[in-house]
């Protein structure tokens, strides 16, 4: 962050760009009125429109984000601010940095976002993705500018971060590129600026390496600086989420985690080594207060090196004790437990990042906005790598108290949010078709095994990964039965599902990467009574003893009741007959 001190706060060499990303419009934002009148009025509203689209803001929908096809890494370590900003946005510009302002949960009791224009303020509607007049405040820094009333800095710097990562994602597209820097002198409140004109571009190139020889205590590998998601796409579908997969992170998953939340960039600020969050005035509160929880212990990241010098750059973590517990007392170095205890509502996770300010920042609006900053980019990389975070702030006293006890924070430094980090539960929606046109209500009810194994497993030996006891229900919209698997980490799965008299239907390559992701596993073919993996006689014998019984009747058999109805007659023999020499796994293709 930036304040308005006169001075560019964040500069850094001229560097090459990355890629150049494919444009996507699906609307236009400006709506002008049919006209009649003569040609030449037409034609001079039209060069209106599009030469000079910006000088006026109107209300209502806004034109969907644009895709760059850049992704969240380049981003991250692309980014820097500059003070000084100018230029005109037009409406596309616009709406890319509020939807990705929009689109980042809070944790406090409101949010509302603003846009100051030289024309007007609006609020925006980040549910419907538009404009509504506020006043005629406007603003005569930058191109625009956003402005937050909420119920906590932390939320607000939430929202400004991934804002600005949108206009970084910018820097290589069709559109113009979008320069920012948060400022907060000479306003009530902080706002983020923006501005269009020449910025370096973006670079994938790593300026920071673990200063710990590799394989020693405290050593992380390498961080990614770019990858192939694309930061929008990320920002669509975030993960933010309240229950995890109990799976402990890899050393590069925290690697990652860590050094896109606070880590060195190669662009160098007042003479600072620069970050992937600004800080105003380039103080960098955060230096030496982030902490890791995990099953290993307690962990202080660092940045620096030596550790409070903001020239250096550095990326290793410090066991702290956390085993400690006071008169000689020893505890468990794994603290996650006792984490859970102190603050009320954790989530249960593997991982937690503690984030802390010296006391003698505490309640400092732009220290507290940097919290926001680092938890905003946990956030969006988290997501990225198929991870799944949530936020805990607004701790209280005690809450604070309980946490440094639990882990052996230095008191000097006080938590103000963490961040849960895990593996998300994701969701499989089942879809399966039944046989049988009779088939009444009740049949729709049928229990299902459902398995999730490794890519060319053999599937009727081979030992899942997942293994699911299910009972559908008939879908309101289609005629399908359905039902759901939870708890399924993201990959690429063959699936295999039967009921009590079918065949088992296998579908492979099957890829799970949304946190609910449909999956229709095709038509199961009834007449497997004896769960043997073929239709024959034996299942033909089942159905001969209880010929033409009902559900009433003794001799009533609910293996031979292939459609559900109650009754074994010619409809379950021809569903028999018409399956006859079926053998399991009946390969689903890939497009059904």
């Amino acid at each position: 962050m930036a304040l308005d001190n006169g001075k560019r706060t964040e500069n850094g060499p001229e560097l090459p760009g990355a890629r150049i990303g494919s444009r996507m419009r699906v609307d236009s934002f400006w709506r002008i009125n049919q006209m009649k009148g003569r040609i030449a009025i037409i034609a001079t509203l039209a060069f209106y429109s599009m030469v000079f689209q910006a000088m006026a803001t109107d209300t209502g929908p806004l034109p969907l984000p644009l895709i760059t096809r850049n992704s969240v890494e380049v981003c991250l370590n692309s980014r820097y601010s500059q003070h000084s900003l100018v230029g005109t946005a037009n409406t596309q510009q616009i709406s890319n940095v509020l939807w990705a302002a929009g689109r980042v949960p809070f944790t406090g009791t409101h949010r509302d976002i603003y846009v100051a224009t030289p024309t007007a303020t609006y609020l925006y509607d980040p549910s419907s993705h538009s404009l509504n007049w506020y006043s005629n405040d406007v603003t005569d820094d930058g191109a625009f500018a956003i402005v937050h009333e909420s119920g906590l800095d932390f939320d607000t710097g939430i929202s400004f971060m991934l804002a600005l990562l949108g206009s970084v994602s910018l820097w290589q597209s069709s559109e113009s590129a979008v320069a920012s820097c948060p400022k907060g002198i000479g306003y009530t409140k902080a706002r983020l600026v923006f501005g269009v004109q020449s910025v370096r571009g973006l670079t994938d190139e790593l300026a920071v390496h673990s200063s710990v020889p590799e394989g020693e205590s405290g050593w992380l590998p390498d961080p990614c600086t770019t990858s192939d998601n694309s930061l929008e796409e990320v920002l669509a579908s975030l993960n933010y989420v309240s229950s995890f997969i109990q799976t402990n992170l890899t050393l590069a998953q925290i690697s990652q985690i860590l050094w896109s939340g606070y880590g060195c960039t190669d662009h160098t600020p007042s003479g600072k080594a620069g970050l992937t969050v600004p800080s105003a005035w380039a103080n960098y509160y955060l230096t030496r207060s982030i902490y890791l929880a995990n099953e290993n212990g307690v962990f202080r990241y660092h940045n620096r090196n030596p550790g409070t010098s903001l020239s250096t750059r550095d990326h290793r973590i410090e066991q702290i004790d956390s085993s400690s517990a006071g008169r000689g007392g020893k505890r468990p170095a794994d603290s996650r437990g006792r984490l859970q205890s102190a603050v009320s509502g954790l989530p249960e996770a593997p991982c937690y990042i503690i984030l802390c300010l010296g006391s003698s920042y505490v309640g400092q609006e732009y220290a507290l906005l940097e919290t926001g900053f680092v938890a905003g980019n946990v956030l969006i990389q988290a997501t990225a790598i198929d991870l799944g975070s949530h936020f805990k702030a607004a701790l209280t006293s005690g809450e604070r108290t309980g946490i440094q006890g639990a882990t052996n924070i230095p008191s000097s430094h006080v938590p103000q949010a963490i961040v849960s980090i895990g593996p998300v539960e994701f969701q499989a929606s089942i879809s399966v078709a039944l046989q049988g046109e009779g088939r009444p209500d009740a049949g729709w009810v049928v229990p299902l095994a459902v398995k999730f194994f490794t890519p060319g497993a053999d599937v009727l030996n081979n030992s899942p990964i997942y293994e699911f006891k299910l009972t559908t229900a008939k879908s309101s919209s289609t005629n399908m039965a359905v039902c759901e698997a939870m708890g399924i980490a993201p990959g690429t799965y063959d699936i295999t599902v039967f009921s009590e008299t079918t065949l088992m239907n296998v579908k492979r390559g099957l890829v799970i990467s949304a946190t609910n992701t449909s999956v229709d596993l095709g038509a199961l073919l009834e007449g497997d009574a004896t769960q043997d993996s073929t239709i024959n006689l034996n299942d033909y014998a089942i159905l001969s003893m209880c010929w033409l019984a009902s559900e009433s009747q003794a001799e009533y058999d609910v293996r031979a009741d292939l459609d559900r109805d109650g009754l074994v007659n010619t409809a379950d023999l021809f569903l028999l007959t018409a399956n006859w020499l079926g053998i399991s796994p009946v390969e689903v293709p890939p497009q059904q």
